[in-house]
């Protein structure tokens, strides 16, 4: 039986899919996310943006130049090229900063009411990867029930670094209407949580 030629439609089918057999990581890396997401993630939104000097080259007391203390990843790599030759330290390119978003992340606990979580997300050249996480105590305190989260910019790009989102919740199930709560984090990483008095 002769074969028959491949149809206009088919070959526009396999066209598309070779962006896909070129880059087999990209597909990986998506194919499944939503369904090996915990049932117990209740609310996520992100936005803002945040960008660190990695290298920023501490002084004798072991602080940076902005004052905060060195990471042990950063002070070991200062002592290396200190302790290097002139030649060796010369063709150490620097670094470029790294840069991404916050995340908050709002879970059901193990009793119902709900944790928050505020994460840094550094975009990579293999894709977002998770930098720090840390529960917002002022909420998790309360133990209350989130019921929605929304950032206080939703236009997806952030002129200005920082983060700052609103969360609603009720420290009574049955209250009608919930608490604003503001999270903020300034361009410094400082962060303030407040109840807001709107």
């Amino acid at each position: 039986m002769p074969m028959s030629l491949c149809t206009p439609k088919t070959l526009l089918f396999l066209a598309g899919l070779i962006p896909a057999l070129a880059n087999p990581s990209l597909a990986q890396n998506i194919e499944g996310v939503a369904e090996s997401l915990s049932e117990r993630v209740l609310f996520v939104t992100s936005g803002g943006a945040w960008e660190e000097t990695v290298n920023p080259g501490p002084n004798e007391t072991g602080e940076t130049n902005d004052g905060k203390a060195a990471e042990p990843q950063i002070k070991a790599e200062a002592q290396a090229a200190d302790n290097a030759s002139p030649d060796v330290a010369e063709a150490t390119p620097p670094t470029a900063p790294q840069r991404g978003y916050y995340r908050l992340v709002a879970l059901r606990g193990p009793d119902n009411r709900s944790l928050l979580h505020l994460q840094q997300i550094a975009l990579t050249g293999d894709g977002p990867e998770l930098v720090l996480s840390i529960e917002v105590e002022e909420i998790n305190a309360l133990g209350a029930y989130v019921t929605d989260i929304r950032p206080e910019d939703s236009t997806g790009a952030a002129s200005q670094p920082g983060f700052a989102a609103y969360i609603y919740l009720k420290t009574d199930p049955t209250m009608v209407e919930p608490e604003t709560w503001a999270l903020y984090v300034d361009e410094f990483g400082d962060i303030v949580v407040e109840k807001s008095s709107n």
